[in-house]
């Protein structure tokens, strides 16, 4: 839902300052501080779109707000109210006010993992570019200077094809020195001809876009070289976390979509030119780019309208490979280059699930293997050995730490690992800060940790005063609270970033159980719709962040995945991006992708009448020795 904008004109504009960036302009009266926000273009994190439901865009405001809203009253206390603390998503401004945005509000500088396995292949891209000498024309050969470079072409002939951009400096290129020419081509279309002296370059770019990072891979498409790799978190993020968000900013009003589809094209530009910047490179000098993402990344990447994902049965508006030209979709690369979009398979299993698939090549295993992309949605990829099946799960924001009392994305200073050591907890942050909250290979961990230790039983409930007693008293003394009330410390206010204690609670807990509960589901129903059992599973490959970071031992502690030993289980990185990049440098693995995805057997769970059952039976955490490892 939007936030309220208040009036569309107004001559009395307010004086607005945000600290502790000194971000201050002048804005109207009636924006919300989220609004105003992005007006002055200063980061403030609103997992849920400024629909007021997560209640973690916390700011204090001085100055002059309207009362607080039901949905303030609701997250904030009465003592976060007389302290000045608002939702930037619902405050409304009246006049001049100073801004203080907590650090747990910022949108930081995630630690995006773009790092990847790799197959090697041999380069055999879309985009050729030639050296060519070009027979002079005479009275006996008045070819066209076009038909004379085609026929000169390894594949040229009567299928090349030119637009007249191109056609207009061609005279004046193979004349230049003495028809001595550099052709570039993509596909079957002339893109560009050059003396043959000048520098001429074919580059590449493979782009993931993630529901939260965006990820850009430059490469020399004549070696196959990687050349620069950019990252940034997804822009999309201000109008929610999950595609859910944002599919519902695009049904509320005209103008949704393009609003989504020109904030990722721009950021996918700007991470493009940063590219560019490190390599010493041109964009002109980039004929070719593939993409993946999600179905509902890919639908707004390119303005289809991704509204029908979003209720049963879940229909994309194309699923087939799809290219476009940059100037249609305005991506700033070679306006003769080319836009190839993997194809998706359903409404929730998208593009990046091929690129894994492609990279991963599960289909090709001996024995039973499995692939999983963990994130808000859950990707699964069986391979029975007879059969590719794949399936998605919302395993909701948890695993990425939206919906956790202290959950925040891996930057500096989160709490990336916890661990039992002397009967007692020990925890470590990223680059060593003084911790901020908990990303998502940390939250598996203290899951782990409190079903070791005794604080949490396999139904998911936290030690009462009971049964705390009979815990080591390291462990008993940081539970707290009664109830749906009760928490475990992690670490004290005094050694916290912003002061005050990081704890996990209940309801965190709760919020892990149907994540990894709905991931296992779709997990034991693929072998069963297969005819395998999960124990025959030989190998599993996790792909993403989570693939990278979290403890595998962690992810068989708390029943993600089903028993058996570690070393079956390994991470792949960012298989998605990996497979775009296969995409981009070889058209036989383009060709691959495209088969694995007409090929794969999509399976819906919710049309099953065993996933209720077969959920709540994966949401029990395994008893101590049951899990494997």
């Amino acid at each position: 839902m939007r936030p309220p904008q208040g009036p569309a004109v107004c001559d009395n504009m307010i004086h607005v300052t945000f600290q502790p960036s000194g971000e201050a302009g002048e804005v109207e009266p009636g924006l919300t501080v989220l609004a105003a926000a992005e007006s002055l273009q200063v980061p403030i994190t609103a997992p849920c779109g400024g629909d007021g439901r997560c209640g973690r865009c916390r700011v204090i405001v001085e100055g002059d707000c309207a009362a607080p809203t039901a949905a303030e009253t609701e997250h904030l206390s009465e003592e976060d109210l007389t302290a000045g603390y608002r939702l930037a998503c619902q405050a409304q401004l009246r006049g001049d006010a100073v801004i203080t945005v907590p650090a747990e509000s910022r949108t930081t500088a995630a630690k995006i993992i773009s790092e990847y396995s790799w197959r090697e292949v041999e380069p055999a891209p879309n985009v050729r570019q030639q050296s060519l000498k070009l027979a002079e024309p005479a009275l006996e050969d008045q070819r066209s200077d076009f038909t004379r470079l085609a026929e000169a072409l390894d594949e040229g002939g009567d299928e090349l094809e030119a637009e007249p951009v191109v056609l207009r400096s061609l005279s004046d290129a193979v004349r230049a020195e003495d028809f001595s020419v550099t052709a570039t081509t993509v596909g079957s279309r002339l893109a560009r001809v050059l003396p043959a002296s000048a520098l001429a370059r074919s580059l590449g770019v493979a782009i993931d876009i993630g529901t939260t990072t965006v990820v850009v891979y430059l490469v020399d498409l004549q070696t196959g070289e990687q050349l620069a790799t950019t990252s940034t978190l997804n822009p999309q993020d201000r109008y929610g976390h999950d595609v859910i968000s944002r599919i519902e900013h695009v049904s509320q009003g005209e103008g949704g979509l393009e609003e989504l589809r020109s904030t990722v094209v721009g950021c996918v530009n700007g991470l493009v030119s940063q590219a560019t910047s490190e390599a010493g490179v041109s964009p002109d000098d980039i004929f070719e780019a593939t993409i993946v993402g999600n179905t509902c990344m890919h639908h707004l990447f390119l303005g289809l309208d991704p509204t029908n994902l979003a209720q049963a049965p879940y229909i994309p508006v194309m699923n087939r490979p799809l290219s476009a030209s940059p100037r249609e979709v305005g991506l700033a690369i070679n306006p003769q280059g080319n836009i190839y979009c993997l194809p998706v398979i359903a409404g929730f299993v998208g593009s990046d699930t091929v690129a894994v698939l492609a990279l991963s090549r599960l289909s090709t295993r001996e024995k039973p293997a499995l692939a999983i992309d963990i994130g808000t949605n859950g990707e699964v990829m069986l391979w029975s050995g007879a059969r590719l099946l794949v399936t998605s799960c919302a395993a909701g924001p948890a695993f990425e730490g939206a919906e956790i009392e202290h959950g925040v994305r891996a930057a500096a200073g989160a709490i990336d690992r916890v661990w039992l050591h002397d009967g007692d907890v020990r925890i470590s942050t990223i680059g060593g800060r003084a911790p901020s909250g908990i990303c998502g290979s940390g939250i598996f961990d203290v899951v782990a940790a409190l079903l070791d230790s005794g604080a949490a039983d396999a139904m998911g409930r936290m030690a009462d005063a009971e049964r705390a007693g009979e815990l080591a008293e390291s462990i008993a003394r940081r539970l707290r609270g009664e109830g749906p009330k009760r928490e475990f410390l992690l670490a004290s206010g005094a050694d916290a970033a912003d002061g005050r204690d990081i704890v996990f609670t209940q309801k965190d807990l709760r919020e892990v159980q149907l994540a990894k509960g709905a991931v296992r589901a779709a997990v034991e129903i693929l072998c069963t719709e297969a005819g395998i059992k999960p124990d025959d599973l030989q190998e599993v490959l996790l792909a993403g962040a989570f693939g990278n970071y979290i403890d595998a031992g962690s992810a068989l502690r708390m029943g993600l995945l089903p028993p058996m030993p570690v070393e079956r289980v390994q991470g792949i990185g960012n298989a998605a991006g990996a497979g775009a990049l296969l995409a981009l440098v070889s058209m036989s693995e383009r060709r691959v992708a495209a088969e694995l995805a007409k090929n794969a057997e999509h399976i819906e769970l919710f049309t099953r009448t065993d996933f209720q059952m077969v959920f709540a039976d994966s949401m029990i955490f395994p008893a101590a020795g049951e899990a494997g490892g």
